[in-house]
């Protein structure tokens, strides 16, 4: 039976906003625009974003400051195709911050289901661990941001996904109950064992299929599932 949910916490990067869709529509303009010599585009993006991943996992742990996450994940990544030069980096990382939010793609259903929940009466705030620079004109370029109440940016609360004290703050900022509400996201460790540790639901929008052990409240590919399980008409 499906329980009834009012308040909703939303991760955005790959869970409403197709951050893998975006940035890589970014970087192949800005490989055009330098003449890069790398090959294939999406080769190149696919070094960037593991290099992206590993650097973003020093960031939230504190052992990497924004200003040299910013300018390393592009010179790591053009170190890779034997382009030594950091002025052309940070250049390229400036331009790519600059030019991110333009891009609009969102992950399939996202907009439908942000609707439908907002028709219902839900209460939503979003959670995200980006630069706060981005992250709100991202929202507001995508035409999303009207569907929620609080939007939350670790950068500016000082603490980062998946300590509870974000979560907590969300909660609060839409007046919301533990036992009605539940967390929506792609990132296993910090969406949704941190909304464990929090202790509310988990809705793990596991659009890539990835094994995980500890079983989230909820498992699905496809966001319109969370229509599904959280109706609210009872």
């Amino acid at each position: 039976m499906s329980k009834k949910y009012n308040y909703f916490l939303f991760d955005l990067d790959r869970t409403l906003w197709d951050f893998d869709a975006n940035a890589e529509n970014n970087i192949s303009t800005l490989i055009d625009r330098y003449k890069l010599e790398v090959g294939d585009k999406k080769s190149f993006y696919q070094k960037y974003d593991q290099i992206n991943h590993r650097l973003w996992a020093e960031y939230e742990k504190g052992l990497l400051s924004k200003e040299r996450l910013r300018g390393e994940r592009f010179y790591m990544t053009l170190l890779e195709y034997g382009i030594d030069n950091r002025v052309l980096a940070d250049e390229i990382g400036e331009e790519y911050l600059r030019e991110m939010p333009d891009q609009k793609i969102l992950m399939p259903h996202a907009y439908e289901v942000l609707s439908a929940l907002r028709d219902r009466g839900a209460r939503m705030a979003l959670i995200s661990n980006g630069f706060k620079e981005v992250q709100y004109t991202k929202i507001k370029n995508s035409g999303i941001d009207h569907f929620f109440d609080a939007v939350l940016i670790s950068e500016e609360q000082g603490v980062h996904k998946p300590s509870p004290i974000i979560f907590k703050r969300a909660l609060n900022a839409i007046a919301g109950i533990k036992s009605e509400a539940i967390m929506v996201g792609d990132d296993f460790a910090n969406d949704i064992e941190g909304a464990m540790i929090f202790g509310i639901d988990q809705f793990f929008y596991n659009y890539k299929s990835i094994p995980c052990d500890g079983g989230p409240t909820y498992n699905s590919s496809d966001l319109r599932d969370l229509l599904t399980i959280s109706s609210l008409e009872q």
